[in-house]
């Protein structure tokens, strides 16, 4: 699927907008939007606003990619004039209000030239539905040829790669009450080899251990809330039948304790997969944590690589023997010169 510069100046957005495009492959179905932003600030308020309103009863995939004729941040422009933050602020109000991210895209950061200004102004966005069927899908930027824009591309017969999953240490883990005595265990243990030798093996031991209590004691948050939450309603229903019993008041006061912990637990999580700094634990805004922490894993998600002869890997079994070969090549190397901390700048 391939969008050049769409010119497409429709009044409605439900007009580009389209229903039930199927993925050959899998069945999927999704919606598909062509974009083409006016110029004039005004114009292309209207549409995002128009947008808006046909995407917000929409609980399908979708992504809308094309010539939105406006950028983000001054990050998306070289060799031109700083954008002021209220010609760009309609724009990313309506990404955030409707809860849709920027798809990753490999190949051309900017998209547009006048062969003198490079902006970013040809994007794909998707939502959080097209995330969690298609979680590492990329989109590829093209060779612009003798045109201005850049045609925009997905695959869709994109090739779901997977793998162990990483270790990754969450905040709520230094709450569990064997978490000091585990690491004082298995740091204390002594062991051969150099020091950095040594470190390495006890990051290593202690890190098996941490993802064993992490399994038994932090895994499934969500059915671990469900569960504590219909635990919680029955007590009250029971409450209203029979009145309130020291008994039942002692469990009610228990289950919401239980319950907030849990909540707690799965906001701290979500808050360090989706890298939201400014999210305060007790919002619960677990849904737009999900599609932040999909979206990040996308991003971090290396599916595509260019080698040293500009050829571009798209599958996981060469991007993998790349990375190696690159590494590889690196071990045995000497440098003529290393960067040494300066004593002056130190003081």
């Amino acid at each position: 699927m391939v969008v050049l510069e769409n010119r497409v100046k429709e009044a409605k957005a439900e007009a580009v907008i389209k229903k039930g495009v199927a993925e050959v492959q899998s069945g999927n179905t999704f919606r598909f939007g062509a974009i083409y932003g006016m110029h004039a600030i005004q114009d292309r308020k209207l549409l995002w606003e128009d947008m808006g309103k046909t995407i917000a009863g929409i609980t399908d995939p979708y992504v809308l990619m094309g010539d939105y004729n406006t950028i983000l941040t001054n990050e998306d422009r070289v060799q031109g004039t700083l954008v002021h933050e209220f010609k760009v602020k309609d724009f990313k109000e309506f990404i955030w209000r409707n809860g849709i991210t920027e798809l990753k895209t490999v190949g051309r950061k900017y998209t547009w030239t006048n062969n003198h200004v490079h902006n970013k102004i040809d994007r794909i966005l998707v939502n959080a539905a097209w995330i969690k069927i298609w979680p590492v899908m990329e989109g590829r930027v093209l060779q612009p040829g003798f045109f201005d824009h850049c045609p925009l591309s997905i695959t869709m017969d994109y090739e779901q790669q997977s793998g162990e999953r990483p270790f990754k240490f969450f905040n709520c883990m230094a709450q569990h009450k064997e978490f000091e005595d585990t690491v004082y265990e298995y740091w204390r243990k002594r062991g051969g080899g150099t020091i950095m030798n040594k470190v390495w093996i006890k990051l290593k031991i202690l890190k098996n251990k941490l993802k064993q209590i992490n399994r038994q004691e932090f895994s499934n948050t969500g059915q671990r809330i469900q569960a504590t939450r219909i635990y919680l309603e029955g007590i009250q229903e029971q409450m209203d039948g029979s009145g309130n019993s020291i008994e039942s008041i002692t469990q009610e006061k228990e289950a919401k304790t239980e319950l907030a912990k849990w909540i707690g637990i799965e906001e701290s999580i979500m808050k360090k997969k989706s890298m939201i700094k400014w999210l305060k634990l007790g919002d619960v805004n677990t849904t737009y944590c999900h599609t932040c922490a999909k979206s990040r894993q996308a991003t971090n998600h290396i599916g595509n690589l260019f080698n040293n002869a500009c050829q571009l890997l798209n599958t996981a079994k060469d991007v993998e023997a790349e990375i190696l070969k690159f590494y590889e090549q690196l071990l045995g190397t000497a440098a003529v010169q290393l960067p040494a901390v300066s004593s002056e700048v130190m003081k």
